[in-house]
């Protein structure tokens, strides 16, 4: 059988597993409770001999009131002990699965976390990221009378391909996750070979589209965050020619920074394509306007990736880009599990997934801390969510602040708001990341602009304190004329920021300009350090040292003392 059959043969079965999970969640969103009890039961069961279980009485378990007895809420300081056996070897400690790899994060304060994975708790990431974005957009097609005709998919995030001594993968959990396909890559995506590129082995945003572009069929876009797909996007405005180039005559530029290995590997799966080259120069003369990724690939179904929250700006780019080809907000969910998904197109609202994790909530602001279930959250309601999972975590605390938007029938339809500790509190204000999200976005509203880059930070070195907003801008645009048209942003925001400042507790605010490129240098530093750049997000808010320094030693001279 050919490589195109068995391509169409693998997409198909993509998309009817997407189906199928997509039939799932309509399920469970008709007795979320009862779904997320019975997840709940089989998690005591199997692990009921490990030794987190005996120490925690699991065989005495019968009910959500006995976990919540004999089980602590918890954090991740509360598991790095068990996590280093575990590193070390050690089996039956927090779960009795096998444990298939470590996702590693930064930290809130900057140390490696280490989260396991097993196949149970991956297998929500099977489910719902690529084949249910794939679904939907064949269930498009289909609903207008169309044929969904199956394509590779294009893949943007690069892998890391790290390990620990023992040989373990450590990287993030969308690489752990898509490693769970890796006998099909050479038949659903475009990029060729045995697994993801390395993003040590050279230029990955080159290998992405120089065999992206040469697949007129290809179906699907998929990035962890969008801001992924803006970063690429800008590569490819600077670079279209290099690659069709190369596409003409069937080579790799020496201008590619690219291991000598990789290269002959790949310099193998390439000929000369005139006329697929030809028609690319033609599209790409014409522009980067609203129609540029259906000219270029007009069997896009989807253009899938997190963007919602902190990353709106970088949907709304890339839905610039994409007229005709609906956008999938994909999943919410971090290191420790997947918790939410879209259940269809052009939705930011995810649908809480009751098979990935056990959830309790707190009401945020709740000082008491009273623990509550699904069916005790309220629309328009914010919570703190506690998870267990299936690797080990139990009532855990993600620190994520999520409100809940609605229900789809009884199932919460969820939208995460901020991360706890990521707030500012000069007076007794508490401005969280959501504040200075909404504050920033009435400016670009007011004033028609589109600035991805820019950051609050809680300037203590003057008394009073003041808040300090830093942004990047090639435009021209001067936010420094606007001070009191942002603070009043500010107030409409934070209803006690205009009352604490009237009583001279919080000093006026302040407008700084980074130098151009502050926000790529520093996900460029994290890449080096050893993260992913699927992990990395926009910064928003300094809320360790080590951005401060980053962040600060990077500002217009001219501007450091502006005050606004």
């Amino acid at each position: 059988m050919s490589v195109k059959l068995l391509s169409g043969f693998a997409m198909r079965i993509m998309v009817a597993k997407g189906k199928a999970s997509l039939r799932r969640m309509e399920k469970a969103s008709h007795n979320p409770e009862a779904e997320n009890l019975q997840l709940l039961k089989k998690i005591i069961k199997k692990n009921k001999n490990t030794e987190y279980g005996r120490l925690h009485n699991f065989g005495d378990i019968k009910s959500p009131d006995d976990f919540r007895k004999n089980v602590p809420v918890s954090g991740y300081e509360d598991y790095a002990p068990y996590i280093e056996r575990i590193k070390n070897g050690e089996k039956n400690v927090l779960v009795s699965s096998k444990i298939l790899g470590f996702s590693r994060t930064s930290g809130s304060s900057g140390v490696p976390k280490y989260i396991p994975a097993t196949a149970a708790s991956l297998k929500a990431y099977v489910r719902y990221t690529w084949t249910r974005a794939l679904a939907l957009g064949a269930e498009r097609i289909e609903k207008q009378g169309g044929k969904y005709k199956p394509g590779k998919g294009i893949f943007l995030s690069p892998a890391t391909n790290e390990c620990l001594p023992n040989g373990m993968i450590c990287s993030n959990i969308a690489e752990i996750g898509a490693r769970q396909y890796g006998r099909f890559y050479p038949y659903i995506l475009t990029v060729p070979g045995r697994n993801l590129f390395d993003v040590h082995d050279g230029d990955y945003t080159y290998n992405v589209y120089r065999f992206a572009l040469q697949d007129e069929n290809a179906s699907f876009i998929f990035s962890v965050f969008f801001s992924i797909n803006v970063s690429q996007v800008a590569y490819l405005k600077n670079n279209w020619r290099m690659i069709v180039d190369d596409i003409d005559k069937g080579t790799i530029d020496k201008s590619v920074a690219i291991k000598p290995e990789l290269r002959g590997y790949l310099q193998k799966r390439i000929k000369p394509m005139h006329e697929r080259a030809a028609y690319l120069r033609e599209q790409f003369e014409k522009g980067f306007d609203e129609t540029v990724f259906k000219r270029i690939w007009p069997n896009m179904t989807v253009v899938s990736g997190i963007g919602n929250a902190s990353f709106r700006p970088s949907a709304d780019y890339i839905r610039s880009l994409s007229q005709g080809i609906p956008l999938d907000f994909s999943i919410y969910g971090a290191s420790e599990a997947l918790v939410a998904a879209c259940y269809e197109l052009e939705n930011t609202d995810m649908q809480l997934l009751t098979d990935s994790c056990y959830y309790e909530f707190i009401r945020y602001g709740d000082e008491s801390g009273t623990v509550l279930g699904i069916g005790d959250l309220a629309e328009g309601e914010k919570y703190e969510i506690l998870i267990t999972n299936q690797a080990g975590l139990y009532r855990y605390r993600l620190k994520d602040v999520l409100e809940v938007r609605g229900f789809r029938n009884k199932c919460p339809l969820i939208s995460f708001v901020f991360r706890k500790g990521q707030m500012f509190n000069i007076a007794g204000e508490k401005f969280s990341e959501e504040d200075a999200r909404n504050t920033f976005e009435m400016i670009e509203k007011a004033h028609g602009l589109n600035i991805e880059s820019w950051l609050f930070y809680q300037d203590d070195g003057v008394l009073p304190n003041r808040y300090v907003l830093l942004y990047e801008d090639e435009n021209g645009f001067d936010l420094g004329d606007y001070i009191d048209e942002i603070e009043d942003y500010m107030g409409q925001c934070n209803k006690r920021y205009p009352s604490q400042r009237e009583k001279g507790f919080i000093g006026r605010l302040a407008v700084q300009k980074q130098l151009t490129g502050t926000h790529k240098q520093w996900a460029e530093r994290c890449v080096s350090l050893g993260a992913s750049a699927a992990q990395i997000k926009p910064v928003h808010s300094l809320d360790n040292i080590e951005k401060k320094e980053f962040f600060l030693s990077r500002i217009q001279q001219n501007n450091r003392e502006a005050e606004l």
